[in-house]
């Protein structure tokens, strides 16, 4: 892609290129407009964001989260919502009517606690997922203390089909976050790839060393246990040693497959920490490279969000801030430029010529394709007390990555004190819904009512199931997803989708605008293979699987079966034998499929 001059005429030169294509793309998507309206009550949600005495450092008027998951593996996306010590936990079950039930009781996690950020993923490789909560402990003045996170652990149904939760975090190892009581959004990512979910948990207290990492040790000893390697793992920033971490994405951005963790921080300390691979001992180790990556435009970066906003295949990363224009201060967008001979990611902030800066004092953000029209979109939410707050921000993607801003349009015009936003298809029928968590107001539930049928909106939604390869993290973590659609590509990971304090629903949503089949869709897992599936009908949902590549019958196991069948392919020459993917079929074949069958997840 063309990456920008160091001289004022290429700057010049980028930005007429990035008005003409504008023109153009602005021209091909004025038949799709999302249309939002506000279903709070009607959705079955009720409840406000009032927080308790007891919480520490300014945390009570920053607090409110929400993270979205299929807590019963019923297709649906259900919502859990962190108590702020007024009220318990909700966990909204889907009905599967496009309402929902409040039933934290019944699943046994109807605690009241001074709740921050939450995230939700299968620890366990088990297919129900899990929750994890950062707590500062129980409400009251002085209250607040140490070791007081929440893991609750999903049991799955019982034989009359129940739920429950169980709080596992102390036996864990991830109750306690560095021996304070802070703590902001959390994150899972399989950082080793080692086929189960890490932790990172972003810490805003002013405590050097303060944001922590914890490995999963499920696949090593079959236990829900985590161990933090923080020290070991994570090398010194390269500019502040005090992080004041906010919202951490896990997410491969350098090509490598191992995921980076991009963490948006406060006070100018955001960092990229480049993820190394593992070491001998089996490990993951991170570099940073924030200063050689251009990290350094943000001021008080809060809200993040993940995607290729321009449609060139590399990750672009948008963070809400505090708008400033006394020192031109804003949000920041770092467009992903080129990863370097040395496999460092290049960033280039572009906020101001993408129209994007401007937020007031902006907190969660998330990204999507909320008209079905190829692109990616934002929608962030803002608010302080006393500060100069703005209407919720609906920013429009023509197709090559500027936008414009039209909360009045899409039926978003509103102030609240805004903290967590999170977006998800909840009665599945092709568009992205919103849920926004008002700091001390009440939750606002938005319905998307685009019309699918109008031919203008079409899409596809995928699924990922690794639930027979053994290597590999659950829902996908990890994979890329790229989708051709008329001949546009676009480009989709699978991560920890946060935003601040939240966790938006993990699945993969391909707006297809008038067009009506997918050309291609290529999943790249997290182990180097690749699906590729051709000619997909729009306006449905779609899970894909993944197979270990010695999984010959795709069975979801290793055996004497897979060894026949290979055999069978080599005896007849037939393509399916070529194991090792060279062009050719011989003893090569057979070698590489032992080794692989004998050491499948090395």
């Amino acid at each position: 892609m063309t990456t920008p001059h160091s001289t004022s005429s290429g700057r010049m030169l980028r930005a007429i290129t990035l008005s003409t294509s504008a023109l153009f793309a602005t021209q091909s998507a004025q038949a799709q407009i999302a249309k939002y309206t506000l279903a709070t009550t009607q959705v079955g949600i009720s409840f406000e964001s009032v927080t308790a005495d007891g919480y520490p450092n300014q945390n009570n008027r920053m607090a409110g989260g929400a993270c979205v998951a299929d807590f019963n593996n019923d297709t649906y996306p259900d919502i859990f919502v962190p108590s702020l010590g007024t009220y318990p936990n909700k966990l909204y079950i889907n009905n599967q009517d496009g309402t929902f039930s409040e039933q934290a009781e019944q699943w046994g996690i109807a605690d009241i606690h001074l709740g921050m950020g939450t995230t939700a993923a299968d620890i366990n490789n088990d297919g129900y997922p899990e929750i994890y909560t950062v707590s500062l402990g129980e409400p009251g003045i002085d209250n607040a203390r140490p070791g007081a996170c929440l893991l609750y652990l999903n049991s799955g149904p019982d034989a009359n089909n129940n739920f429950a939760f169980t709080d596992i975090a102390e036996a864990a190892g991830v109750n306690d976050i560095f021996g304070i009581p802070g703590g902001m959004t959390p994150a899972f990512g399989d950082i080793d790839l080692d086929g189960d979910l890490d932790l990172f948990v972003a810490t805003w207290r002013a405590h050097e060393g303060g944001n922590r990492l914890f490995e999963n040790q499920y696949m090593q000893t079959g236990t829900n246990t985590f161990v933090d390697i923080t020290a070991e793992s994570m090398s010194a920033p390269d500019r502040e040693p005090i992080i004041r971490g906010f919202t951490p994405h896990i997410v491969d951005v350098t090509g490598d497959r191992y995921p980076e963790i991009l963490l948006s921080a406060d006070y100018e300390t955001s960092e990229i920490f480049v993820n190394n691979g593992v070491n001998k001992d089996g490990r993951a180790t991170f570099r940073t490279t924030t200063n050689k990556s251009n990290i350094n435009a943000d001021f008080n970066a809060m809200g993040a969000a993940i995607a290729d906003f321009n449609r060139d295949g590399l990750l672009d990363w948008f963070q809400t801030n505090i708008y400033l224009p006394n020192i031109q201060k804003g949000n920041t967008l770092y467009m992903g430029m080129s990863v370097d001979s040395m496999g460092d990611p290049i960033y280039a902030d572009q906020a101001i010529p993408r129209s994007v800066r401007n937020i007031a004092w902006g907190w969660g953000v998330v990204a999507g394709d909320f008209d079905n029209d190829l692109d990616q979109d934002i929608i962030a939410t803002n608010g302080w007390p006393g500060w100069e707050n703005l209407s919720t921000r609906y920013w429009a993607n023509n197709g090559a990555g500027l936008f414009s801003d039209q909360p009045v349009t899409v039926g978003l015009y509103f102030n609240v004190n805004g903290r967590g936003l999170v977006t998800l298809d909840h009665d599945k029928d092709g568009d992205l819904d919103l849920l926004f968590i008002d700091n001390q107001g009440p939750a606002r539930f938005y319905r998307n009512n685009l019309v699918i049928e109008d031919g203008f909106t079409n899409y596809l939604r995928v699924k990922l199931d690794t639930s027979n390869h053994p290597c590999l993290a659950p829902d996908g973590y990890g994979a890329k997803i790229t989708a051709v659609v008329n001949g546009q590509s676009q480009l989709h990971a699978t991560h920890n989708n946060a935003s601040f304090l939240s966790q938006s629903e993990v699945i993969t949503h391909i707006g297809m605008a008038e067009h009506t089949t997918v050309d291609e869709l290529r999943i790249d897992w997290a182990d180097g293979n690749t699906t590729t599936l051709y000619n997909i009908p729009a306006n449905q949902e779609i899970t894909v699987q993944a197979f270990h590549k010695a999984d010959i019958n795709q069975d979801g196991h290793f055996n004497y079966f897979d060894a026949s069948l290979l055999l069978s392919h080599y005896r007849a020459q037939a393509q399916a034998a070529d194991f090792n993917d060279d062009g050719q079929i011989n003893y090569d074949d057979i070698t590489a499929f032992l080794e692989s069958f004998n050491n499948a997840c090395e």
